[in-house]
């Protein structure tokens, strides 16, 4: 359960996340930084609380990758089963590579089907790519438009809920991609009588816990992350996030990012 939105754009590459959560689920620790080591890149992702995986993080390579869970026949029985990996580890292993390697790492090192089923969402200064892992489809990889994209889940009424999601996108591209405070006012929509369906979701048993949002500009030679903590039910404000954190590149960003 979560949804991401992306821009690839000439200017500025960003990628927003809303991460869904159960509320009994242990707090979110913000984002942090962690140091290069043996040659490897620096990386920033917040962490779950529960288990310590990321759901979303960068490295001063200039990959930018997020995660969200998926939903086919059989992954409900395999959560909390012993021997499961969790899949909050798949981000710390990604970011320790630079863009030229992830591909291969997804090929041949990532080892989709110890995991449930997940969409992985990998940027990069030329590329776009969402790799899906499903129990009952296998592994499939798309590139990413250039543009205004978005990625979404949900475990309730799936189907039904991405599709209204994703009308809800298509009217927030045509009212010209509204930002608020630098968050696309998308991530925050909350629609009266509708909060279970909204991309700021809010259910009995789970909600949106928190926005992470990555962005580099063009010829910029550092990636910001900034990062928002949800207080119980209540909204954000985009204009006060718990975090904000930047990551000097080893290479300046392109000056133009490829459409």
């Amino acid at each position: 359960m979560c949804t991401v939105t992306i821009l690839r754009g000439q200017s500025e590459l960003l990628l927003t996340m809303n991460r869904d959560e159960r509320w009994a689920r242990a707090p979110e620790r913000p984002p942090i930084h962690h140091p290069a080591r043996a040659g490897r890149p620096a990386w920033v992702a917040p962490a779950d609380g529960e288990r310590g995986g990321a759901w979303i993080g960068a490295n001063d390579a200039g990959v930018v990758a997020c995660l969200l869970n998926a939903y086919a026949p059989g992954d409900l029985d395999l959560l909390g089963r012993e021997g499961v990996p969790s899949r909050g580890e798949i981000l710390p292993r990604l970011l320790g590579h630079r863009p030229d390697e992830v591909l291969e790492w997804v090929d041949h090192e990532l080892d989709a089907p110890r995991y449930p089923s997940f969409t992985l969402i990998l940027l990069a200064p030329d590329e776009g790519r969402a790799v899906h892992w499903r129990l009952d489809a296998g592994l499939e990889c798309e590139s990413l438009a250039s543009g205004w994209s978005v990625v979404t889940s949900s475990l309730w009424r799936g189907e039904e809920v991405s599709a209204w999601r994703h009308e809800a996108f298509a009217r927030w591209c045509a009212d010209g991609e509204p930002r608020t405070a630098g968050v696309p006012s998308f991530n925050l929509l909350e629609v009266a009588g509708h909060r279970e369906w909204s991309p700021f979701m809010t259910r009995p048993f789970s909600a949106t816990r928190s926005i992470t949002q990555a962005r580099v500009g063009a010829g910029e030679r550092s990636l910001t992350m900034t990062y928002w903590s949800r207080r119980g039910a209540d909204t954000i404000d985009p204009s006060k996030p718990d975090a904000t954190l930047d990551l000097p590149l080893n290479a300046p960003a392109p000056t133009r990012f490829p459409q």
